[in-house]
Parts: C-alpha cells; sequence; structure tokens
C-alpha cells in the first residue's frame, strides 16, 4: 500500500474504528487502558496539526514518544505499554489502509529487557464488588465464593490457596498458617511458590472467618486427598486442583453472571463463553492473579505499611513497587496526606 492509495481518516474515526473492532476482544479493564492511552495518542495529533492518519510515520511516531516521555514524565515501563498499545493501533490502522504498510513496525518502543515487564492487568472496583454481591446473596459460602473472599481479602497465590489444610484454618484466633509440605515432588505434594521462606500466618477477618466456617459446616467435601491429609478446599475426589480453581474463577468472573449486562453487547443465549465449558473465553473473566494483585493494590491504598504487606502476601517489597503498586499518582497523593494528617497539626485541619 502505498501512500497515493491511502485513504483519508480522522485520528479521532480511527479511534473509534478500532475500539467498536475490538469490543468483544477487550476486558473492560483492558478496553479502558487502550481508550487512555490512544487517547492521549489523538490528543497529540491535534496539537502537532496532523488531522489525518495518512500523516503519521516514523518521524512523527518518534515525535510523539519524545512528548509522551517529556511531558507525563512515564516511566520506561509505562511507556513501554502504552507505545505496544499504539502499535496494535496502528496495525489496524494498515489494515484498513489509513497508513502505509510498516508504520506499526516503526513506533519506537523503550528497550525494556523482558525480567521487567509488568502484566497491569487488574479487575476494577465495580467487578470485585459485583462479584462479591452476587455470591453472597445467591452462591453464600460455596467453594468458590470462599476462594474468591480468600484472595480478595489477602492476596494469597492459588497454589496457597491449594496447599491449606483444614487443620491450617484457626477460627478462633482468627488466622490461617501456611506451610511448605513439598512431600515426594511438587506435582503431588503442597508446595509454597518461595518454599519455607514463605511460610506464615496470615490473619484474617472476622466476616472472612465466618464465610470460611459456614463453607466448612455446609459446602465442604469431607474427603482427605492421596497423602491422608484434609485439604480445606476440596471436591467430591479430594484436594481441589489449581485447574479447578482457575476454571471456578473464569465461570464467577464473568459478568453475565454477576450483572444483567454484557460489556461487550453479546446475547448470552448466543454466547460460547456464558457456557461454563467455555468459560475462559470471556473477554472480561479473569483467574487468581488479577485478584491477588487487586487484594494488594487495595491493602496498599488502605495505608498497610509495604514491610507489613511484604510479609504478609510473600512479595519483597521491591517487588511489590515494581510490579504490584499501580496505584494512581492521585491514590498516592490522598494516601500520604492521610498518614500526613496522623502525624503533623498543620495537615490534620486540611
Amino acid at each position: 500500500m502505498t501512500q497515493d492509495d491511502l485513504e483519508l481518516l480522522a485520528p479521532q474515526d480511527a479511534l473509534d474504528w478500532y475500539l467498536e473492532h475490538r469490543r468483544d476482544s477487550l476486558r473492560t479493564a483492558t478496553r479502558r487502558k487502550h481508550t487512555s492511552a490512544l487517547g492521549t495518542f489523538v490528543d497529540w495529533t491535534d496539537e502537532a496539526d496532523i488531522d489525518d492518519m495518512n500523516g503519521v510515520g516514523g518521524r512523527e511516531l518518534m515525535r510523539f514518544k519524545t512528548w509522551r516521555k517529556s511531558e507525563t514524565d512515564l516511566a520506561t515501563i509505562s511507556l513501554n505499554g502504552n507505545l505496544a498499545i499504539l502499535r496494535r493501533f496502528l496495525r489496524f490502522c494498515e489494515r484498513i489502509d489509513a497508513v502505509a504498510e510498516g508504520v506499526a513496525d516503526r513506533v519506537p518502543l523503550p528497550n525494556v529487557p523482558p525480567d521487567e515487564e509488568v502484566n497491569t492487568d487488574v479487575p476494577e472496583n465495580d467487578e470485585v464488588e459485583g462479584i462479591r454481591s452476587y455470591f453472597r446473596l445467591f452462591e453464600y459460602a460455596s467453594r468458590r465464593h470462599a476462594e474468591f473472599e480468600l484472595i480478595a481479602e489477602i492476596g494469597l497465590r492459588m497454589g496457597a490457596i491449594r496447599a491449606i489444610d483444614l487443620d491450617d484454618f484457626d477460627p478462633d484466633d482468627l488466622i490461617i498458617r501456611l506451610r511448605h509440605r513439598p512431600e515426594e515432588t511438587a506435582d503431588y505434594g503442597t508446595p509454597l511458590k518461595n518454599g519455607s521462606d514463605g511460610e506464615r500466618i496470615a490473619n484474617i477477618s472476622a466476616e472472612l472467618r465466618d464465610f470460611l466456617v459456614d463453607y466448612v459446616e455446609y459446602n465442604r467435601h469431607d474427603v482427605v486427598d492421596e497423602y491422608g491429609r484434609e485439604a480445606l478446599f476440596t471436591t467430591s475426589a479430594g484436594r481441589v486442583s489449581t485447574a479447578t480453581i482457575r476454571r471456578d474463577f473464569y465461570k464467577m468472573s464473568r459478568p453475565c453472571v454477576y450483572s444483567p449486562d454484557c460489556p461487550h453487547d453479546r446475547d448470552a443465549a448466543n454466547c460460547e463463553a456464558a457456557k461454563n465449558s467455555n468459560a475462559s473465553e470471556c473477554p472480561s473473566g479473569f483467574t487468581t492473579h488479577p485478584l491477588r494483585k487487586w487484594a494488594i493494590m487495595n491493602q496498599l491504598d488502605a495505608g498497610m505499611p509495604k514491610e507489613m504487606l511484604s510479609d504478609r502476601v510473600d512479595v519483597s517489597v521491591p517487588i511489590l513497587d515494581k510490579h504490584y503498586d499501580q496505584r494512581t499518582e492521585e491514590q498516592k497523593s490522598r494516601r500520604r496526606r492521610e498518614e500526613l494528617a496522623k502525624h503533623l497539626t498543620e495537615y490534620s485541619d486540611a
């Protein structure tokens, strides 16, 4: 496709077309990230007097990257994520003849090593609260409800959830003991990710204690695993597997389960993802790790010191900062002001 063969298309129209095209393939939270990142690009094209996508080439993309970095002071990893979204958008623009072939490959991505990439996919507060509200009312103290509440409150890993034995749960002292038990092999034992260094005691709320007590009394299968141990979370066959936990989450996190509205405008009667066997195909579904990240961010925003949270979720403070603390600068500023007000009288009156 040469420059002469391109068709006129305004940047805002291209963005609208792209978002409509990806309506069914983007989770709600991911769609918001794409809208934000690409909205910034569209705003810049207006400032740069680019009223047609035909005018976007390598030189303009380099100017945009420089502007994006200098105007917003984004960290390299965040800038990389934004530019990666722009590259996907430009590939779409290539397919609809809005930009010349190869333009997407000219997006100047920063040099970020693969091990520094950060997954920012975290459910929104209204998604988490919607699931909680529905299951507290219609599927109270089921296994998957209890799993969800436990991860949402503490931020445990999926492997730690599976590793909990019935006698690790102490309802009187409001604690759960997390123990590394790698019998025979990691495939058949219940190891913790960081081995014995990951062993700890997790405090729980009275409300979570009550959920777990009711789950154990009414919905837990009274069986033992292949080692003769009584797991907290079970199926009729024994200890729950990580695959089963993952399926539990895909099923319960579909918006059509806990809300009358589908963010992708699908008809549940004709949607393949509405079938439990295909639950993982829902663009808005998520599994345990995004909820773990949400729980960690929620506790940070509530003011829990990072050193204390580090022990609670078995993650070092540098890793917390790098991979889990995805709060906005406004959220961090509000939390700092609340802490200042506790210690400095001149802030307490603000």
